[in-house]
């Protein structure tokens, strides 16, 4: 059965009914072709909540059914210049004319900051590899398929740096806990101890009960290096911060000095594993 099989006469003379009434048909569908659970939501627009499952059922059934393509083949075989073969305006040009026929065929590409990555650089990766990259992903109106141009070309500095600031956010929150994905499911300290994630989220927490706030928080990162083995790796950010920690009673206890935030990389992802922080200590 294809969406088209679904009934085309109204189901109700109540058109917010006949809409509730065909949601619970498309939930049947999602169920009976794809074993796809989903669950109606009381409180959302019948209309809304229409037009997600038609779009959920085209997903599924274009994902359950595809072939691997390029992208190139996915949107026409267009033809390009190399990028060797432009000026840096041409390039830009050229890039803009990509990117809209890209965005015509329901398909995006982030490149981080704005900033960081040039027009040719943009205009080679999409036109050298994107292009050849083979997916299952088929363009679905309605829908877009996303590419991070970092997934193929990992920038390990500012992976680092970011989770750093994210550790950094979220200790003068005092919400760091077992469920932050900053932290790595093991510690290893100086002395080859190793703590659970668990054990060491426990002990923020003890830290972070200690006051009501942190306040007047500076900070700088100074330094990020890392070295990679393959697939995996190892890599730090360090720095300096000072911030002050509320009391219950109102007292103010001032922490300052370096920190070093030692990391690892596995699966694709830049988590800690070590911390040295004013304020901290492992007990």
């Amino acid at each position: 059965m294809k969406n088209d099989d679904l009934p085309d006469k109204p189901l109700s003379d109540d058109p917010e009914e006949n809409l509730r009434m065909e949601n619970e048909l498309l939930r049947l569908k999602l169920k009976a072709e794809l074993g796809a659970e989903s669950h109606h939501i009381s409180n959302i627009d019948p209309g809304i909540e229409n037009e997600f499952l038609k779009n959920v059922l085209a997903f599924e059934q274009n994902f359950s059914n595809a072939k691997e393509a390029s992208v190139y083949d996915l949107v026409g075989k267009p033809s390009f210049k190399k990028a060797d073969e432009l000026t840096d305006a041409q390039v830009e040009a050229a890039l803009a004319e990509i990117i809209d026929l890209l965005t015509a065929n329901n398909i995006k590409v982030y490149f981080g900051d704005a900033d960081e990555y040039n027009g040719r650089t943009k205009y080679l990766f999409i036109t050298e590899e994107l292009f050849d990259h083979e997916t299952t992903f088929m363009p679905i109106p309605g829908m877009t398929t996303c590419f991070d141009y970092e997934e193929f070309h990992p920038n390990h500095k500012k992976d680092i740096e970011n989770r750093a600031m994210e550790f950094l956010s979220e200790w003068f929150k005092k919400s760091l806990n077992e469920k932050s994905w900053e932290l790595a499911n093991e510690f290893i300290l100086p002395d080859r101890q190793i703590l659970s994630k668990a054990t060491v989220a426990a002990q923020l927490s003890r830290v972070f009960d200690s006051y009501t706030a942190f306040k007047n928080e500076k900070y700088k990162i100074i330094d990020i290096g890392y070295q990679l083995n393959d697939d995996t790796g190892i890599g730090h950010a360090e720095g300096g911060v000072r911030y002050d920690g509320v009391l219950e009673n109102g007292e103010i206890v001032t922490f300052g000095g370096p920190f070093k935030l030692y990391m690892t990389y596995e699966g694709g992802w830049w988590c800690i594993f070590h911390i040295v922080f004013p304020g901290f200590e492992y007990f």
